[in-house]
């Protein structure tokens, strides 16, 4: 299977002017099967030229402290793959899961990429192309809710937060709250203590984050 590099979010200049688009939301959720098996996002044209774009969709393998790997993928139709969107105008984009039932949840991403225009194909024009990623989850309809979290010592003796999704389901860390025991002391963490340490939102089945929270141990 192909791979494709990490995504990167790279800025569009043609003759100076800068050439952008907004994808929303960043973040959908779909079902394996049945009527959830949809959803839409929203591209908007916030430059001044006409944008073309191209959407493709990616799946996602996500590790330790959401290291990603990005590849192709057949499970996600989107239509249309290409727009030409003018102005300050808006274009809806249909996503759908056509893959196989899955057990467990899985992650990927719908790559939205601005194309060239033909008329500034030539070479006085300076070309850097604006790419975005939006977020897709796909679970199954009898997914599980389970997670593990727990403290240990790590580097210069500092406590590291070590959560770990241990169910079938997308986990929503904004949603959770961490009782752990450091030195015979509970203490209690919430996603507004734990914001500033995470580096992501969202935890697949088996996929893990650890953090210093050391600081969180002094105050």
């Amino acid at each position: 299977m192909k791979r494709i590099c990490l995504l990167t979010i790279l800025f569009s200049f043609f003759h100076g002017q800068t050439l952008a688009f907004e994808l929303f939301p960043m973040v959908q959720f779909l079902d394996d099967a049945g009527k959830g098996t949809t959803v839409f996002f929203k591209i908007t044209n916030t430059s001044l030229a006409p944008l073309p774009v191209e959407l493709i969709p990616i799946k996602r393998e996500v590790s330790l402290n959401n290291n990603e790997t990005l590849s192709e993928t057949d499970e996600l139709m989107v239509f249309p793959p290409q727009v030409l969107i003018q102005p300050g105008k808006s274009q809806s984009i249909k996503v759908q899961y056509i893959g196989e039932p899955k057990l467990s949840a899985a992650s990927y991403r719908l790559i939205a990429s601005q194309l060239p225009l033909k008329n500034e194909s030539s070479n006085d024009s300076i070309q850097m192309l604006f790419r975005i990623g939006a977020l897709i989850f796909v679970s199954p309809q009898d997914a599980r809710a389970d997670y593990s979290s727990h403290l240990t010592q790590g580097e210069n003796d500092a406590a590291r937060l070590t959560i770990r999704n241990e169910g079938t389901s997308v986990l929503e860390l904004t949603k959770l709250s961490h009782e752990v025991t450091w030195h015979n002391q509970k203490m209690n963490w919430s996603w507004v203590e734990l914001e500033p340490l995470l580096p992501m939102q969202y935890l697949v089945p088996n996929q893990s984050v650890v953090v210093n929270v050391q600081s969180l141990l002094v105050k």
